[in-house]
C-alpha cells in the first residue's frame, strides 16, 4: 500500500489527507489558518492514526504550489519540506488550481478555476482532463482583474471552495500532474504576487524612502 501526506494550505480551506493516488483517502479541512500554523502536526498525526499507518510509511508528501495565500502557502510548504526531510521521501508539488479543478469534475472535460485573490483581481486557470485522467493546460494560472479574463464555454467552474488535499491525491503519476521536486530545500511556492509586506517595501523604496 503506497500512502502519500497531501496538503492544500493555498485558500482558506486548508485540507490534509493521508491515502493512496487512486485509492480511498482520509482528508481533515482545517477552518481557521491559525489553527493550520499551530496544529497542523497533531492533525497529521490523527490522519495517520485513522488511517491505520505510520508517518514512515509515507511515500512522499505532496502539496499545492500556489498561487493562493502567501501565509498559508508558507505554511504547507515549510511543513512539507520538513517532512521530507525528516523521512527522507520526496516532495511533490501540483498547481492549487490544478487541485480543485480535479475536485469539482470527475471525469473528463474541461475545467475553469477562479479564486478571489482579493484586491478586486482573481487567479484564474482552465485545465482539461483526457479520459484517462491526464491533465493539459488550456490556460496557465495568471492574476486577471475581476471581470476580465479568458472564457471558456462549456467548461466546469471551480473556485477555492473546491480545494482538497484529497484531490491532489489523484494528481500523483497521471500525464500533467503532480510532479516530483529534484531539491525540495531549495523550492519555494508559486504564489502568485508578491506578499503585502514587500508590495509595502517597493512602494516606500520607489518614493525613495529607503532605510
Amino acid at each position: 500500500m503506497t500512502r502519500y501526506l497531501a496538503l492544500d494550505t493555498a485558500t482558506a480551506r486548508a485540507s490534509l489527507a493521508v491515502g493512496e493516488p487512486r485509492g480511498g483517502a482520509l482528508e481533515r479541512v482545517v477552518a481557521e489558518r491559525r489553527d493550520l500554523s499551530r496544529g497542523i502536526e497533531r492533525v497529521t498525526a490523527e490522519l495517520l492514526q485513522a488511517a491505520g499507518a505510520r508517518a514512515q510509511d509515507l511515500a512522499g508528501v505532496l502539496v499545492a504550489d500556489g498561487p493562493g495565500s502567501f501565509t498559508g502557502l508558507r505554511i504547507g510548504a515549510a511543513f512539507a519540506k520538513g517532512v521530507c526531510r525528516a523521512l527522507g521521501v520526496p516532495l511533490l508539488v501540483a498547481p492549487s488550481l490544478l487541485g480543485s479543478a480535479r475536485s469539482a469534475l470527475d471525469g473528463a472535460g474541461t475545467v475553469l478555476v477562479r479564486y478571489d485573490a482579493l484586491r478586486g483581481e482573481l487567479y484564474q486557470a482552465v485545465y482539461a482532463f483526457a479520459p484517462d485522467g491526464a491533465a493539459h493546460v488550456v490556460q496557465p494560472p495568471m492574476l486577471v482583474l475581476v471581470g476580465e479574463g479568458a472564457a471558456a464555454p462549456g467548461a466546469v467552474l471551480a473556485t477555492e471552495r473546491h480545494a482538497s488535499a484529497a484531490s491532489l491525491l489523484r494528481l500523483i503519476g497521471v500525464p500533467g500532474g503532480a510532479e516530483p521536486v529534484g531539491e525540495a530545500s531549495g523550492w519555494e511556492p508559486a504564489y502568485g504576487r508578491p506578499a503585502e509586506a514587500e508590495v509595502r517595501l517597493r512602494q516606500r523604496l520607489a518614493r525613495g524612502g529607503g532605510d
